[in-house]
């Protein structure tokens, strides 16, 4: 862990000041200083290229409002605003599709159209090296070429990001995957330090608001190839345990084997009571007996509930991927192949899955193996830990060793349990000014509490007699002060616990970041706290977003919403920059490779009209560079670009005609290219830059192109 400096306090990301105003004096009704919340501030291959070009003026954007506490002297009764209820008597809760959201570039509709066109250009490249037979040839250039544009125009993103959670036992996993569905009780959690999770368990989305959970389970056939595989390890070790003189080896014989008898003890439990039987009866006799005993104990090969309650989905779930309460009943988990349901969650609505999966290091070397080969299909992984042994946790290190073997990157820790935190021990841990703005806070909590003894007994001796006018007066005014001390003590309780959190989050993030640097970011470590979230998740809405938003709960969720959007951008950009360039080059060089038949005069005259494009193409370029700049941008509708394009366009025609009357097909293709180049010359580049004006633009790219290939392209044809 990083040194620090006991006198240096950390910045509080929530604002707090540290020299906030000093308690009020006790006794006497004197009210302690009121705590404000601040809100949060609020066709061819020239078109092809347009696109590659506007995918790079994409421009991304973070921001965040944030909420911030300070001290501020007490206002007067009348000036306190009292609670109202909505119209209906309904207390307004926190609604979490409410949140904030990330930025989200890829749904924009800029993003979207550059897609769409995109995709249009391959179709028409498709159609262009399609329009002779010339691609039906077998193992041909073109064929390939022909084949390629296909699979671009066709080219889909996915639609779904997969996001694992592992963790070891008691950690807080499943409690943050409830947290994160906003479904509590939906993952159940052991109360006996027995694993829960046996099996991989995915959430998907659906809309309904019931849910569902569809089980799938290994083939007979799938099953025996297995128990063959398993059976084949344990007897090898087994039987030839002392011929085995390597260290490594043995040692990793003997792990492979425990994995086998862990599955088969899970799955015969009851049944295999004599594991000699092994190896001392035949490969093939102790493989039909375990192959029976699995057919008798497999469920039915699918398996769906429909319609169920959160209650009872959670019921079925623990029954379906956990170890069963009886030590003599066969588990269910070895013949699941995957469990998945799906629900109404707002934060699966975009094509996110949440996986729960076994800890790596379950005692249960069967259920480890399952987690490390499911961790290689995530896109995502969240390594699960304690808080308090976050830096030590043994879990968090294998994952990342896990992660190194299978060269996976995107892993990210979650640090749980963020609300378990003393004062005195942080006053012990962190001396200086940090220690003694704790210190102030809890005078001020106790001040306050004093005052609020004293206000409810001076109000059971009002209600306790017989008042007079005046009397009757002071007990109203009782009864508001203690209204208001009780909110301040309200708002110091939170400041106090804010400040806490806060204040230790940023010290674990900081000495994980150190231990896994270059592995992880502070962007994707977190600190969070379910019973803070479900504490006050039902609250009024007022009342909570401050509590909901310390639990840090909020913050994960947003970032598992973002890695959709994220992916499915990035996916896409490849596709836009990379894929469809690479595609353009290659039909360049089939088109520098073609054959030159034409006669010397047809050539001279041909290349007489090319000299003349050629220095109209100049013009252009001089034009676009003008005044030193790379690229000239002018507002739609204004046609210097256009304009010039289109003459060039123009004059490129007149090679068309050039063609003999007997080369119609040829000419037909040549024409097929002008229009597509004339496409560019009407439409230029769309682009969006970070001011979001729409401008247009002749790429970089685009005039080397023509510059470059612009000759063999009209000799290609000849």
């Amino acid at each position: 862990m990083p040194s620090i400096d006991a006198d240096t306090p950390l910045p509080s990301s929530e604002g707090i000041t540290e020299t906030s105003s000093s308690p009020a004096s006790p006794v006497n009704r004197q009210r302690t200083p009121s705590v404000s919340i601040t809100p949060p501030s609020g066709r061819t291959r020239g078109e092809s290229h347009e696109l590659t070009s506007a995918i790079g003026n994409i421009r991304l954007s973070d921001t965040n409002g944030r909420a911030t506490l300070s001290p501020e002297p007490r206002r007067s009764r009348n000036g306190t605003p009292r609670r109202r209820r909505s119209s209906t008597g309904a207390v307004e809760q926190h609604d979490v599709a409410d949140e904030e959201l990330p930025d989200d570039a890829f749904h924009s509709p800029e993003f979207q159209g550059a897609f769409r066109d995109a995709k249009q250009l391959m179709s028409n490249i498709q159609s262009v090296l399609g329009s002779s037979n010339i691609h039906e040839a077998h193992e041909s250039t073109m064929g390939k070429l022909h084949e390629d544009a296909g699979r671009l125009a066709a080219f889909e993103y996915p639609a779904t990001r997969t996001v694992g959670f592992v963790g070891d036992s008691g950690v807080g996993k499943s409690s943050l995957l409830n947290s994160l569905l906003d479904t509590k009780g939906l993952a159940r959690t052991s109360n006996n330090g027995e694993a829960c999770t046996c099996v991989v368990t995915e959430y998907h989305y659906h809309s309904r608001d019931t849910l569902d959970i569809r089980v799938n389970l290994f083939s007979i056939e799938e099953l025996q190839d297995q128990l063959g595989r398993l059976l084949q390890v344990y007897r090898t070790f087994e039987l030839h345990r002392d011929e085995i003189t390597d260290a490594a080896e043995r040692q990793d014989m003997e792990a492979n084997a425990k994995v086998a008898k862990d599955t088969f003890q899970a799955m015969f439990r009851g049944r295999l009571t004599d594991e000699a039987f092994l190896i001392r009866e035949s490969y093939g006799d102790v493989l039909d007996r375990l192959t029976r005993w699995a057919a008798d104990a497999r469920p039915s090969p699918l398996r769906t509930w429909t319609g169920l309650s959160p209650q009872v989905c959670s019921n079925i779930l623990m029954a379906l991927s956990s170890e069963p309460a009886s030590r003599d009943s066969p588990a269910t988990w070895p013949y699941i192949r995957s469990i998945k349901v799906f629900l109404n969650a707002h934060i699966l609505s975009r094509g996110l899955i949440l996986v729960d999966l076994p800890g790596l290091r379950d005692l249960n070397s069967a259920r480890r193996i399952i987690t490390e080969r499911y961790l290689l299909e995530c896109n995502e992984i969240f390594a699960i830990c304690n808080i308090g042994r976050a830096a030590t946790d043994e879990g968090v290190h294998q994952v990342f060793d896990l992660a190194d073997r299978a060269r996976l990157s995107n892993v990210g820790i979650v640090c749980t349990r963020s609300d378990d935190i003393d004062p005195e021990e942080s006053i012990r841990d962190w001396p200086g000014r940090r220690a003694r703005h704790i210190e102030q806070l809890l005078e001020y909590i106790e001040t306050t509490n004093k005052e609020i003894e004293e206000l409810k007994a001076d109000i059971e001796d009002y209600e306790a007699a017989d008042l007079s006018e005046h009397e009757r007066r002071e007990l109203a005014e009782c009864r508001e002060d203690l209204r208001q001390a009780s909110i301040r003590k309200q708002n110091y309780d939170f400041e106090l616990k804010e400040y806490l959190i806060t204040t230790r989050n940023r010290i674990i993030i900081d000495s994980l970041t150190n231990t896994y640097a270059g592995r992880v970011t502070d962007s994707r470590v977190f600190c969070v706290s379910n019973t803070i979230y479900w504490q006050n998740r039902t609250a009024r809405k007022s009342e909570a977003e401050r509590y909901l938003h310390l639990s840090g709960i909020l913050q994960v969720r947003k970032h598992c919403i973002s890695i959709v959007a994220n992916s499915q951008r990035r996916i896409a950009t490849q596709y836009m920059k990379d894929q469809i360039p690479a595609l353009l080059a290659d039909i360049e060089l089939w088109v520098q490779s073609g054959a030159r038949t034409a006669s010397e005069e047809r050539r001279e005259a041909l290349c007489q009209t090319l000299d003349s494009v050629e220095r109209r193409l100049r013009k252009i370029v001089t034009f676009l560079h003008g005044a030193g700049q790379p690229k000239m941008q002018a507002k739609t509708g204004q046609g210097g670009i256009t304009v010039l394009i289109l003459h060039f366009v123009e004059t490129l025609g007149t090679i068309a005609h050039l063609q003999s009357d007997h080369e119609t097909g040829t000419r037909r293709l040549w024409m097929r290219w002008l229009v597509i180049l004339e496409g560019l010359g009407r439409k230029c580049v769309v682009l969006y830059g970070s001011d979001s004006r729409v401008c247009l633009r002749m790429p970089t790219n685009s005039r080397t192109w023509l510059l470059r290939n612009l000759k063999s392209m009209i000799l290609s044809i000849l």
